[in-house]
């Protein structure tokens, strides 16, 4: 008789499909130039690096099962500090979001003439318009359609490991004079790739036998993932070297692959570029929806303790029990970042890291507050070292924004401040 509970299988391969998303992808290129074939190493660092810190957000989703980045900081530190975390999450995610929907389009664009020839960021503007509107009506993507995009997603990464391991040539394993520095550098692209993390580690209440098979699902999945991005980037780099490095963005790295592939067959080449491209555009517009339909809810618990101007307005919901004013919130957050941004790589990437690393800084907070008081047994050396590692991955990002381009991070912390603001101005 089913119980209405996740497997362990199950919840393993929902964590992996809420893991992956565009960020291996868009890294490709940026991580081989900063450290060359050391850049799969990255992946592996950050990964043991977050260890800690994943153990600490899966403590408090069991100690608050039903809360989130708010409740968590709210309840143990004090409800500005729930507030700093909710509105830092909400407004940094969206800029993975308008950045996933840009990268899909400028994939599309090299398969589709007709959309070659429409200026991107019009596209830009339609398809968030088109979510935006799909979410108004509450279109949740449905099991079937999460299967296709676990499928969709893994369907390029596997056809690089086995390209690479056909194309491997220990003499494109070079290695840039800079590595060293490019190796720190890269740490918050590589962040940006581990996004998501948070939402596995929720799904644990939800699994059978929760206590033993709930830190599997989390552990199994995070190593999994950590495998693939590691040995997807290894055999890309062994495969193509220092053509790789060269390349200007990420829409060049599948062209260098496939010409080491089909140097002699022209027809092989655009079929695969084209498939792949519209695999990854697809992954890409699936996990920016996905992005908006969640993150509503994010300013909407805001708006309904009142920490929001318009408090009332946001915590309304239409006709589908969705909050409308959120949605439409959240589209002018993305094109504002589209605007200032100009649609470019790292600056979205950092809006991203530096909003989620904030929101998981306060829940370790939260956590160290909850281990005082005794609600948990959690080990106080684990909390303060995976406070430490979220101070050094703040530092990273904002050394990062400050050596690429200060515009964005600006953009960030008007909307930070504007928030502030605004929540003392209720308070009052």
């Amino acid at each position: 008789m089913s119980t209405g509970k996740l497997s362990l299988k199950s919840a393993i391969l929902i964590n992996i499909n809420i893991m992956i998303g565009a960020g291996i992808f868009i890294n490709t290129v940026e991580l081989a130039k900063r450290a060359g074939f050391l850049s799969c190493f990255t992946y592996a660092f950050v990964g043991l690096l977050m260890l800690p810190l994943i153990i600490c957000v899966a403590s408090m989703v069991r100690l608050y099962p039903s809360g989130g980045f708010y409740v968590y900081a709210a309840n143990e530190i004090h409800p500005f500090a729930g507030f700093v975390s909710a509105w830092s999450y909400f407004i940094g995610k969206l800029g993975t979001a308008i950045l996933l929907v840009h990268t899909a389009l400028s994939l599309c664009q090299q398969v589709i003439p007709m959309l070659a020839a429409c200026n991107i960021f019009i596209l830009d503007i339609c398809i968030v318009s088109l979510f935006m509107l799909l979410n108004m009506f509450n279109m949740q993507t449905g099991r079937a359609i999460q299967g296709w995009l676990t499928v969709i997603k893994i369907v390029p990464i596997v056809f690089v490991i086995l390209a690479g391991l056909y194309c491997m040539n220990p003499g494109n394993l070079v290695v840039p004079t800079t590595w060293i520095t490019g190796f720190w550098s890269s740490i918050p692209l590589v962040i940006y790739a581990f996004l998501g993390f948070e939402a596995t580690a929720s799904l644990s209440s939800r699994i059978e036998n929760a206590q033993i098979n709930g830190p599997r699902a989390i552990f199994i999945s995070y190593a999994s993932v950590i495998g693939l991005y590691v040995l997807y980037q290894f055999l890309f780099v062994a495969a193509t070297g220092p053509a790789l490095m060269v390349q200007s963005s990420y829409l060049g790295a599948f062209p260098i692959l496939l010409h080491s592939l089909f140097a002699n067959s022209a027809v092989s080449f655009t079929f695969l570029h084209g498939l792949l491209n519209l695999f990854i555009a697809a992954s890409a517009l699936g996990g920016s929806y996905g992005i908006l339909y969640s993150n509503s809810w994010n300013l909407y618990t805001l708006a309904e303790h009142k920490h929001v101007i318009a408090s009332r307005v946001f915590s309304r919901l239409n006709v589908h029990h969705i909050p409308f004013a959120a949605v439409l919130a959240e589209g002018a957050i993305m094109l504002f970042y589209l605007y200032i941004s100009a649609g470019k790589q790292l600056p979205l990437q950092l809006t991203s890291v530096i909003g989620s690393i904030v929101a998981y800084t306060l829940t370790v907070v939260a956590l160290l507050c909850a281990r005082y008081t005794k609600k948990t047994t959690v080990p106080f050396w684990l909390i303060i070292f995976a406070l430490c590692n979220c101070l050094l991955l703040l530092f990273s990002c904002v050394r990062n924004f400050s050596v690429t381009a200060l515009l964005p991070m600006l953009g960030f912390l008007s909307l930070f401040f504007a928030g502030a603001i605004a929540y003392f101005l209720n308070k009052k």
